[in-house]
Formats: C-alpha cells, sequence, structure tokens
C-alpha cells in the first residue's frame, strides 16, 4: 500500500515543477521580440490550465483506484471469498458480470483483461479455490468521475464507512486546512465537510469542461491556485491513506494477533506535545525501533517507530517483559498519540505500511 502513495507523491510533485515553469514560461514568451511569439503566452496559458486540471484529477483518480484495489487483494489473501463484507462480494459479482457483458476487455483501460481472466477468478471465488483472485477492475468500479460520496461508497464497499468524514480530522487536511485559512488552532469539528466535497466538485467539473470543451475553459487556475489544489488533493490523499491503513492494521492486528497493546498510565502524559506515553509493564518485551501505530476515533491512524525506551531514570534499548517499573515505562514515538490512545507495537515487520529501516 505504501508504494500506492509513493507513487502519487511523486506525480504530484513533477506536477508542481509544471506549475513553478508555467510562470517562467509565460514571461519568456511576454517578453520576446518576435510579436508572433508573445501572442503565443495567452494561448499556452489556456493548454497550461487545461493540462494541469486533466494530470490532477487523473493522478487523484488513479491513486483511490490503486488503493483501493489493494486494500481488497489484502483483505482476500486475510479472509474467505465468502466472508468478505457482503458490499463488497455483491459489487465484485455484478461489475464482473457487467465486465464479460460489455465484451471490451483487452481495450482502453481494460487492456490488461481477457474474459478468461475474468471468469477464472469468478470460478476460484465462487468455488471455495484457495488462494483465490478478485477482478480488480470490478472492485475500484465507478460510474462517474469521484466526488466525495463516489469516494466514499468506492471504500464502503470494503468495509471502511464514511472515508470522507473521518478525514476531516486528518493530520495533513486539517493542516492545509489551517494554512490556507490563516488559522491559529485546528478547527474543533475538524476541516468541513463542504470543503472536501467542494473542492473535489470544483476539480471533477473543470476536468468534465476541459474534456468536452477542449483548452478553451471559461475560467482559468492561476499559479496559486494550483500549488493550492496540489496541496488539497495531496493532504486528501494522505489522510485517505492513513484512513485506510488504520483498518489493514486494526483487521490485520487486532486482538487476536502477537502485537503489543500498550495502556497508559491514569493521568501520566502524554509529554512532549503527545510524544511520549507512560504505560504500564507489557507482557512481552519491548525494544527501541520496534513498529507502532495508534488508531484515532475517527478510524485515521497514526503509526511510526519508537524512537526511546525509559525505565527509572535510564534509557534502555529494551525492556524486559513484565519488568518492575512501579511509576511506569517512557515510551517515545515519532508521532502524536493523545491520552486516551490505546498505542499497539507490533512484534514483526509490516513493509507494506513501513519503510524498511
Amino acid at each position: 500500500m505504501r508504494s500506492t502513495l509513493d507513487e502519487l507523491n511523486r506525480e504530484l510533485d513533477e506536477l508542481g515543477d509544471f506549475v513553478a515553469s508555467i510562470a517562467l514560461m509565460n514571461e519568456v514568451l511576454s517578453d520576446h521580440v518576435e510579436n508572433a511569439v508573445r501572442r503565443l503566452a495567452p494561448l499556452r496559458r489556456r493548454f497550461d490550465n487545461a493540462a494541469f486540471v486533466v494530470a490532477l484529477y487523473a493522478s487523484f483518480e488513479s491513486y483511490i483506484e490503486k488503493l483501493a484495489a489493494a486494500l481488497a487483494s489484502l483483505e482476500s489473501q486475510r479472509l474467505p471469498y465468502d466472508e468478505l463484507p457482503q458490499k463488497l462480494i455483491s459489487k465484485h459479482l455484478q461489475r464482473s458480470a457487467e465486465l464479460l457483458a460489455r465484451g471490451r476487455l483487452g481495450e482502453g483501460r481494460h487492456a490488461g483483461l481477457s474474459t478468461a481472466s475474468v471468469v477464472a477468478n469468478l470460478y476460484s471465488c465462487l468455488h471455495g479455490v484457495a488462494p483465490y483472485a478478485l477482478n480488480a477492475a470490478a472492485v475500484v468500479w465507478h460510474d462517474s468521475n469521484l466526488r466525495a460520496k463516489d469516494v466514499d461508497e468506492m471504500f464502503q464497499s470494503l468495509g471502511i464507512e464514511n472515508i470522507c468524514t473521518q478525514v476531516r480530522r486528518g493530520d495533513a487536511l486539517t493542516l492545509w486546512h489551517m494554512e490556507v485559512q490563516g488559522l491559529q488552532t485546528a478547527p474543533s469539528d475538524g476541516v468541513p465537510s463542504t470543503v472536501i466535497e467542494e473542492r473535489l466538485n470544483d476539480l471533477v467539473e473543470r476536468r468534465n469542461r476541459v474534456a468536452h470543451r477542449g483548452g478553451n475553459p471559461e475560467d482559468l487556475f492561476g499559479i496559486a491556485d494550483m500549488k493550492e489544489s496540489i496541496g488539497f488533493v495531496n493532504a486528501l490523499s494522505k489522510d485517505i491513506f492513513s484512513a485506510v491503513v488504520g483498518y489493514y492494521l486494526e483487521s490485520r492486528h487486532g486482538p487476536d494477533s502477537p502485537a503489543i497493546r500498550l495502556a497508559q498510565v491514569v493521568g501520566d502524559g502524554p509529554y512532549m506535545n503527545g510524544m511520549v506515553v507512560v504505560v504500564s509493564p507489557p507482557t512481552t518485551a519491548l525494544s527501541v525501533g520496534q513498529p507502532v501505530f495508534v488508531r484515532r476515533p475517527s478510524g485515521v491512524a497514526r503509526w511510526g517507530r519508537i524512537q526511546s525506551l525509559r525505565l527509572g531514570n535510564a534509557d534502555h534499548e529494551t525492556i524486559a517483559a513484565e519488568s518492575h517499573a512501579p511509576e511506569g515505562i517512557g515510551v517515545r514515538l515519532d508521532f502524536v498519540c493523545s491520552a486516551n490512545a490505546a498505542p499497539v507495537v507490533l512484534t514483526l515487520e509490516d513493509d507494506l505500511v513501513w519503510a524498511p529501516r
């Protein structure tokens, strides 16, 4: 899953470089000695705008589809087909049938699919074959451009309810909103839902106008607007990823897993702006560098690694299970943990979320 977000980040960085070049190119054209060259400046501005809108929406749509397909694949490895969310099973069956009925497999966006592969995957799902494979194109099928309600529906079928509501309290989106609005503190109720809805609506409508009217839209993004839109898509995508990671981690490393669930000492900490928590001695040893995460009430996760451990007045690389610690064990994290959260420490690496050390 991590690679999906990494790919989007690379695309948005490239799009940012493209935006940075627009003003420079327009300046070169506008100051050119030849009238014919100077007249190219407004033409370039129109088509630069069209290219930007199409590229930004395409990156977002591709990211959402790949992230949803990745989660569905992981769930299919964890659960038998008939234990997947019922909405996912229904969507998978219906959309797989539509893929076959349309008869255009092997073309366009379905260039890598064949009738035989879709049928074979359906057979494996319906006949209890292990392992089985889902038809990813059916899982991520959507009938319209991705507005907020469509993003919600995409992940709802995978078991994550109201993902665009969850991300209203996400770290990245909150920081972006504060910077854009010039706020000193985060809004107590999270980023307004209308911000997400209207921003995605605007991007979709601009993309549709370009598709239907070419490079001659009614209004154009300025350079500042383009940068702000990249920032929004970047922040929204990061927090959608955090919500998906939260769902994945909770299902993969839940109470029945060997993960260590830490209990914070009531009334003691967190400290260092939430980066240090005081916990009761766990039944399993802790070590610096272990993966750790918390899933917040909204469903959005924070994750990282244990940075240091403190028992008494000394730092330790490892603290043995059930160590005598009447004042608790200090655990320094690389993310903020609230007082009511229960950090979960993994006993094994999970490279789908954590980058290798």
